[in-house]
């Protein structure tokens, strides 16, 4: 009586590219040795997958077929004991599953009787041999990308705003394709402080950057964009970044301004507000009764008219009429722009400190960067301590940690600075824009109503019966309110050390300036505009 056998022919696409094994060449073999020995074929079992895991597609619709046919099948065949299993433990156990079903399981290039104890340890290193092959191909091949990533060379799939090519030598590097416009755009966006970071996503995900949120989120924390490649931690090696031999399409000023809203700075409206163009005011007012924010609604009249009305949605008796307050709200407006000799006083007084500003920055630049070079020292320092095991990894961690935080200060330090100098030309069309704020708030769309809002007021409004409360400006806009006489006493340096409200004095010496100074003023200044 004729044995009973299923047939089982597996590869992987590496495999057929690599090697060239392929399923027919498998069949054609099992087929032969079937013809040889006098067994019957009852199955065959197609599988294009890897064998690390038991998870196959067609070995487990095999191990039901077998299990309903159990008593009708003598054989399990296949190739060679790889094509069967890359895992020992799993080998093992896939074995024990079919001789308890009464089916023998061969290898017919590799056979071996699984009765005889001895058969175990020829098993071990059949299934063995592969998997330490794969292991150490995988291995070599990690640590030759992360020796190009050292050298700055990007070796994966490049990321969105690149495309993957090759140099001069053939070796793999990344350069900027059609989307790289659309990354920067989205930079740009995110670092005016406006626009949530998924209110970015969407405006460029319509621009045509297909982005899904979570890609989004480590698109803009991504450091190959101004030029660098990060390589994480690997055994006893630290984390790193190094300068990559791509060309970057962000400027790090850039980078570090969106590094620092996405990390804890909130843009300056609240964009969950709804626009709608009969309350651009929403959300800007606050309840005189209970401090709650107001919201807006409309309500229809006995004679069909429609009025509209900001009340309080804690349901106060607060109640007030929409068109009254946005009329009454363009006169502080006025208040902040109606006196033209302020507005020279002021341009005065900006170029001043332009001036003043520009004679320091070179070497508090200078100051900087000769301690971010200190702390580099002290990390290489700690390395070398680290590898030559004078400390452990974990001394080392603490230590590079500690001097990556001040450098990352020190960096925030001089974006700051290069914005400042690079950004001064700006600053007469910033009070010109300043002039015109009524007319410009008027023609404005309610989105953009809100963004003036939120960049001149420092908190919400309270509407009274006579009107405004007297409001919170901003400290720039609290600058431009000043009388004309206090702005001449600026302008002359009389009142450099007590001028209070605008925090413009420049600490002695060459440290960084604090957020009170003259450079954040003027940062904010030239943000808004």
């Amino acid at each position: 009586m004729k044995k009973k056998a299923i047939l089982y022919v597996r590869v992987s696409t590496d495999e057929q590219a690599e090697k060239g094994y392929s399923l027919a060449d498998q069949e054609e073999r099992l087929i032969r040795h079937c013809e040889r020995n006098g067994i019957e074929p009852v199955g065959l079992y197609r599988e294009d997958y890897s064998a690390k895991t038991m998870q196959r597609p067609a070995l487990t619709e095999l191990r039901e077929y077998v299990r309903k046919n159990k008593h009708d099948i003598d054989q399990l065949l296949f190739v060679k004991w790889d094509r069967f299993s890359r895992n020992i433990r799993d080998s093992y156990y896939l074995i024990d599953e079919f001789r308890k079903m009464a089916v023998e399981t061969c290898a017919i290039e590799q056979p071996l009787d699984l009765n005889v104890p001895e058969s175990k340890i020829m098993l071990a290193i059949y299934v063995a041999t592969p998997e330490v092959e794969n292991d150490r191909r995988s291995l070599n091949t990690t640590r030759g990308m992360r020796r190009a990533r050292k050298t700055g060379r990007w070796v994966s799939t490049a990321p969105l705003g690149y495309r993957n090519s090759r140099d001069e030598n053939n070796k793999p590097v990344i350069i900027p394709d059609k989307n790289a416009r659309l990354v920067t755009q989205a930079f740009k966006d995110l670092s005016m402080g406006v626009l949530r970071i998924e209110e970015v996503r969407r405006k460029v995900n319509l621009l045509g950057l297909k982005c899904g949120r979570s890609q989004f989120n480590r698109l803009v924390r991504n450091p190959v964009y101004i030029g660098k490649i990060f390589i994480p931690e690997a055994l006893d090696e630290p984390e790193q970044i190094v300068k990559g031999l791509h060309e970057p399409i962000i400027d790090e000023n850039t980078f570090w301004q969106v590094q620092e809203i996405i990390n804890g700075r909130k843009p300056k409206t609240t964009t969950k507000i709804k626009s709608n163009d009969l309350f651009p005011l929403r959300g800007f007012l606050q309840c005189s009764q209970c401090g709650a924010t107001l919201t807006g609604s409309s309500s229809r009249g006995r004679l069909g008219k429609r009025y509209s009305y900001y009340h309080c949605a804690n349901g106060c008796t607060e109640r007030l009429p929409a068109q009254q307050v946005n009329a009454d709200f363009v006169q502080l407006f006025r208040d902040i722009s109606t006196d033209e000799r302020m507005f020279d006083l002021y341009t005065d007084v900006l170029s001043d400190l332009f001036k003043r500003y520009e004679d320091d920055r070179e070497q508090r630049q200078l100051y900087i960067e000769a301690q971010i070079e200190k702390n580099n020292k002290h990390i290489e320092e700690a390395m070398d301590m680290m590898m030559e095991k004078q400390i452990g990894t974990d001394d080392y961690k603490l230590i590079k940690a500690r001097y990556d935080e001040k450098n990352l200060k020190l960096l925030r330090d001089k974006v700051r600075l290069q914005d400042i100098g690079s950004n001064g030309k700006y600053m007469r069309g910033c009070v010109k824009y300043l002039k015109s704020l009524e007319q410009t708030y008027l023609k404005a769309s309610t989105p953009l109503k809100k963004i003036m809002v939120g960049s001149i007021f420092e908190e919400k409004l309270v509407y009274e019966k006579t009107g405004y409360r007297t409001p919170k400006y901003t400290p720039v806009v609290e600058c431009i309110t000043l009388k004309n006489n206090e702005l001449e006493k600026i302008k002359t340096g009389m009142l450099e050390k007590n001028f209070e409200p605008s925090g413009m004095v420049v600490p002695a010496g060459i440290e960084p300036a604090s957020s009170e100074s003259e450079s954040e003023i003027l940062s904010i200044v030239l943000r808004n505009h």
